[in-house]
């Protein structure tokens, strides 16, 4: 048998602001000296995933988002695209990342997005970070497309919000964490609520037949109670991707 050219990949789903419990999840690996060489990340999973390529660490990456208010990073315009432009949310990204481009972070990054003119689902591994990482963080709507060469491009997660096929074969070991967890609720008051329930549904259906193709998937089930875009619980999206995954360690033994 190959030996596999990284020995631990990790897959981030997106999920918004429940993407914090993806920091919360690399702690906790560190903790068990498991450290992923290479990401593969879709929206929020792009964001933590870019960062996380570029050397931070998880604590340091919760600080540096979790310190403003949503208003920050989103600004109201008057439709055309969508609702709400992203210019809070590139600039504080520019800032932070220590690079430019792909080529120059740490780890190898994959950055999923969907061009809208062809209709394709897009990999991202070359070039500037932020145009990438924007455009797969896009949902539909609520922010506008991102212009790349030319095409527009939108949320990755529309065709498959768990990219973990492109890690199989070059990685010994996959990690999956997936932020869509989906149980009964009898809480269906209201426009918005219909809108993400619905939305949580297409994204939980993207790991069917996928979440077996991983050595360790974790799919924080306390997360679904946490609306796409509320700052207001980063440190308890943290924790609670830190508990899971510590309990998903030591259900399926898994070391190195």
């Amino acid at each position: 048998m190959s030996k596999k050219k990284y020995k631990v990949g990790l897959v981030l789903s997106g999920g918004g602001t429940r993407g914090f419990a993806h920091l919360g999840v690399i702690q906790a690996l560190h903790e068990n000296n498991i450290y992923p060489e290479i990401i593969s990340g879709v929206s929020a999973g792009a964001i933590v995933g870019a960062l996380y390529a570029d050397g931070k660490q998880p604590e340091e990456i919760l600080k540096l988002l979790a310190g403003k208010k949503l208003h920050y990073y989103l600004k109201l315009f008057v439709p055309r695209q969508g609702l709400v432009k992203m210019s809070g949310f590139v600039k504080t990204l520019r800032k932070t990342l220590s690079v430019k481009t792909f080529e120059e972070l740490k780890k190898p990054l994959l950055v999923y997005a969907v061009n809208i003119n062809k209709g394709k689902y897009v990999c991202f591994d070359k070039g500037d970070i932020v145009d990438a990482v924007t455009a797969s963080s896009s949902i539909p709507v609520v922010f506008p497309p991102v212009k790349i060469n030319n095409e527009y491009y939108l949320d990755g997660g529309i065709i498959n919000n768990f990219p973990v096929m492109p890690l199989i074969g070059i990685c010994e070991k996959i990690i999956g964490v997936n932020l869509n967890p989906i149980g009964e609720t009898d809480e269906i008051k209201n426009i918005r609520q219909i809108a993400e329930r619905a939305f949580h549904i297409s994204l939980k259906s993207h790991t069917i037949g996928l979440k077996e193709k991983c050595d360790l998937y974790i799919e924080p089930s306390n997360l679904e109670k946490f609306s796409l875009l509320n700052l207001n619980k980063a440190n308890k999206a943290f924790d609670v991707g830190y508990e899971e995954t510590i309990k998903s360690l030591e259900k399926k033994n898994f070391k190195l």
